[in-house]
């Protein structure tokens, strides 16, 4: 962000943004050249353009913002005359390990399976259809946990294989009660 470039009219920017710019570019200076990782280039990238955002608020215009590690040169438009600012959409920094997760994917969507097929029949045998609204809230209380575990590295495989295992014994489940 070029801050020397003032217009005519521009207002002053206020004290506490000033700091919060001062701390990004010492910031930003620090690290510049050095060898960083993706992410904290992506950190440093972003909080200046949240403080692009502001200055766009506080100028009342678009601004140009220069990404000290990148080079890169974009026009920030201040939230109040746009919104949120957009995170920049980036390509995963290592390929997905499909030869590794897959695996464990299977493995759990076989102990999945297997457990819900088990604990379903067995209640069945004890209180008859009433498996159909147990099975149901195991399935909606697992459910926000695995959501929440997709975007997870390693935990994403989990939550693959345990949701295909309840799927998988769910259809169990109910061909075994319509053709008996």
């Amino acid at each position: 962000m070029v801050l020397g470039e003032r217009r005519p009219g521009d207002a002053g920017l206020p004290e506490d943004l000033t700091s919060d710019l001062q701390q990004w570019a010492a910031v930003a200076t620090s690290i510049a050249g050095a060898p960083i990782l993706p992410e904290q280039r992506d950190i440093v990238s972003r909080r200046g353009r949240q403080l692009a955002g502001r200055v766009s608020d506080a100028l009342g215009r678009p601004v140009e913002y220069v990404d000290p590690l990148t080079g890169g040169r974009e026009r920030v438009v201040g939230r109040s005359q746009t919104g949120p600012i957009p995170l920049p959409r980036t390509a995963p920094s290592e390929p997905t390990p499909w030869e590794t997760g897959l695996p464990v994917a299977a493995f759990f969507a076989v102990l999945a399976a297997i457990g819900d097929v088990a604990l379903s029949r067995a209640f069945g045998e004890a209180f008859g259809l009433l498996w159909i609204p147990a099975n149901l809230l195991v399935v909606g209380g697992l459910a926000p946990s695995l959501w929440l575990a997709r975007r997870q590295r390693f935990w994403r495989w989990i939550a693959l294989g345990v949701a295909a295992g309840l799927a998988a014994a769910w259809v169990v489940l109910l061909l075994g009660e319509f053709l008996t």
